[in-house]
């Protein structure tokens, strides 16, 4: 991913949104956007931080330039691609700074209950066509990969996968995630007891931080005086995160699997964080104002590039299955179904695509919807956008 390649279309848009504006006349709408590009632009200079304001319009930019609909020069980079870039710039402005985070995704057993609730919850409600779709696609990218060593991450996220055929088809089987009892236990309820053998357990954080951020958290809302200075300090603790995409890990076996599979994990990455930090400051009667949250997300956005950077990185081939979108709908008498609101996207982007960077080389992509009823007495169900690849 070039930088400087990137830079270069932020540029050409902005002068191109400058020229518009004048002839046309600029609405606020075109104004804004304008502001937004000058602030990416200098983001891109190391000039100033990448500011939680400024995601939606990255989003917004990187879609427009995979369109299609602007002319070569100014490429055709993904939100993915922007991240790197934007990675890099804020790495040489911090240059001079000291080193506030490393990735640990290694978890000792002093801190294994601490983190256990950072462990994905896996999904209460699925179907059969989301199950038979997601086997069919995992299974096909087991025939393009070698039997050597599989490794599946966040392995409790998902439950539905062919636990029975991929232990079957690879000679080495790792699941790993964060709580060691429910991994036995799905061990014990989804691979065939001839198979066991082959299955090795491991604890460890996709994150590299849960351990790290508890703590920290935990010791700055005790120190607050009130709201608004825990406020502060939990917000000037998410902007010093300072982890790049070449330090995050997979696994604490250096050799790289011959497939690695990361199912459903990306948007629960960051949930145990919000859980986390939402307890410890109602614990002081207090909760996160619009600044941490926005800033939360953004530590979102990051942990899922990380991750996706890591997949890509670190093994040989990798499957990558996740939700992308969410909407809830009603049902009306006459069984007529309608979306209550908007779409929410859960990954920032409309694509799970979008979130590759130009080093990946998709060999095949599939999406489907899996939809479960909602509680309550209204006639409600949540319908979700799934997509899988694989690179």
């Amino acid at each position: 991913m070039s930088r400087i390649g990137f830079q270069k279309s932020v540029r050409l848009f902005h002068k191109f949104s400058e020229e518009t504006a004048r002839r046309r006349g600029g609405a606020p709408s075109a104004r804004d956007g304008i502001a937004h590009l000058a602030a990416l632009a200098s983001v891109l200079k190391a000039e100033s931080a990448f500011t939680p304001d400024l995601l939606e319009p990255l989003a917004a930019f990187t879609n427009l330039l995979q369109s299609a609909q602007l002319p070569p020069d100014f490429g055709d980079y993904s939100f993915g691609d922007a991240l790197l870039a934007i990675e890099e710039a804020e790495a040489e402005r911090r240059q001079n700074d000291a080193q506030h985070w490393e990735f640990e995704g290694e978890v000792t057993d002093a801190v294994a209950a601490e983190v256990a609730r950072f462990a994905p919850t896996p999904s209460s409600a699925t179907s059969d066509e989301h199950r038979q779709k997601l086997s069919r696609f995992v299974l096909d990218a087991v025939q393009q990969s070698q039997p050597g060593s599989l490794l599946v991450v966040g392995a409790l996220a998902e439950p539905a996968l062919p636990w029975g055929d991929l232990c079957a088809r690879f000679g080495r089987v790792t699941l790993s995630d964060l709580d060691l009892t429910r991994l036995e236990e799905l061990v014990r309820q989804s691979v065939p007891e001839p198979l066991r053998a082959r299955v090795k357990l491991e604890r460890y954080d996709l994150t590299g931080c849960a351990a790290t951020f508890q703590r920290a958290v935990a010791t700055r809302v005790a120190k607050a005086s009130d709201a608004a200075h825990a406020e502060l300090s939990l917000v000037e603790l998410l902007q010093s995160y300072d982890v790049s995409s070449g330090s995050a890990g997979l696994s604490a076996t250096e050799e790289k699997p011959d497939l690695a599979v990361s199912a459903m994990v990306l948007p629960q990455l960051s949930r145990g964080f919000e859980a986390c930090l939402a307890e410890q400051l109602q614990g002081r009667g207090w909760s996160a104002g619009p600044g941490l949250r926005q800033q939360l997300a953004l530590w979102g956005v990051w942990l899922v590039q990380h991750h996706v950077h890591a997949l890509l990185r670190r093994a040989k081939a990798a499957v990558l299955v996740s939700a992308v979108s969410e909407v809830a709908l009603r049902t009306s008498p006459n069984g007529q179904k309608s979306a209550v609101g908007e779409p929410r996207d859960l990954l920032g982007v409309e694509r799970l695509e979008e979130r590759l960077p130009e080093i990946a080389e998709p060999r095949a992509a599939q999406s489907w919807e899996l939809e479960r009823a909602l509680p309550g007495p209204e006639k409600q169900s949540l319908l979700t956008l799934i997509e899988a690849v694989l690179v």
